[in-house]
């Protein structure tokens, strides 16, 4: 604030202050309530513009990944493989229809 508001607002108060002598006793109630309201809220203003700035921190916690124990072979087992597995047997394996050639392909003589 600089110098002409601070006695602008010097101006004001002392008017008030005036206002306030000339009147009964439940309008200075009123004004002493007014002017209470009024510098609660300048302090707020004030505290506010003082405090440091916070800054938030952002902390990331990265989580082991679960490693799956690998399976342990028995002694005297040999250890499995795709190969190890049985095959599917041929009977369960079903002949399909042949296809029928193209509108413009011959068939094969």
């Amino acid at each position: 604030m600089n110098k002409t508001q601070i006695n602008d607002i010097q101006r004001a108060l002392n008017w008030i202050r005036q206002q306030a002598e000339e009147a009964d006793s439940v309008a200075k109630m009123e004004v002493l309530s007014l002017l209470n309201g009024t510098s609660q809220s300048v302090i707020a203003m004030a505290k506010k513009l003082t405090e440091p700035k916070t800054k938030t921190k952002v902390v990331t916690q990265f989580k082991d990944k679960l490693v799956k124990p690998r399976p342990i072979n028995k002694q005297g087992e040999a250890p499995k493989t795709v190969t190890d597995e049985p095959q599917t047997p041929f009977q369960a394996i079903q002949p399909s229809a042949p296809i029928a050639p193209l509108s413009n392909q011959q068939p094969p003589q």
